[in-house]
């Protein structure tokens, strides 16, 4: 079974690709290694793979002459490694991409910095109307924590994704630094 370094090589190697895409290259090459293959076991490497930021999910607006016309039965949205990500290029990758006659794509990346830096504002929006709603009321030290865990969650994205993408995240910083105030003012006035 490939490892997540290579699940994240065979993207890297290729631009992006669909889960399909990629169970197929994963079972070409299982079968190059004589080992075992679970399409299951790939799809699940995907998602946590997603979830540690090795991989991201980009649509097919954000993929160059993406085939997106067609249906596909696994979506229309791509994998390409993510900021936490290493890729290790498998030896047997060339071998499967000749037999499944499969070409590199491009990624546009500006667009895809732009689609990051909407989703990161609408999670910082809607982390500032949390804080704004417990700012007339009161709120637990439990509670406060939730909210600081987001922030924490957010700026963590925002620094990997601001080192990770061409041009970085613009217009973010500003939002992220009057989140800090805003938690910092909310921190004061419940005494926590």
């Amino acid at each position: 079974m490939i490892t997540n370094e290579e699940l994240a090589g065979i993207i890297d190697a290729l631009g992006a690709l669909r889960e399909d895409e990629i169970c197929a290259v994963a079972e070409e090459i299982s079968f190059l290694r004589k080992e075992d293959f679970s399409a299951e076991t790939i799809t699940e490497m995907c998602r946590k793979a997603v979830d540690e930021h090795l991989l991201e999910v980009i649509s097919p607006d954000e993929v160059k002459c993406a085939d997106s016309d067609v249906s596909h039965p696994c979506g229309n949205n791509y994998y390409i490694p993510g900021p936490n990500a290493f890729p290790d290029i498998p030896f047997e990758l060339s071998e499967a991409i000749d037999i499944l006659v499969m070409s590199k794509r491009e990624v546009d990346l500006e667009r895809v910095s732009k689609s990051f830096s909407a989703n990161l504002h609408e999670q910082a929006m809607g982390l500032s109307e949390d804080i704004s709603s417990f700012s007339e009321g009161s709120i637990s030290e439990a509670g406060f924590s939730v909210l600081a865990g987001r922030y924490g969650d957010i700026l963590n994205l925002y620094y990997d994704y601001d080192s990770w993408l061409p041009g970085g995240m613009d217009g973010i910083e500003d939002e992220l630094q009057e989140l800090s105030r805003k938690l910092e003012q909310l921190r004061a006035a419940q005494g926590i």
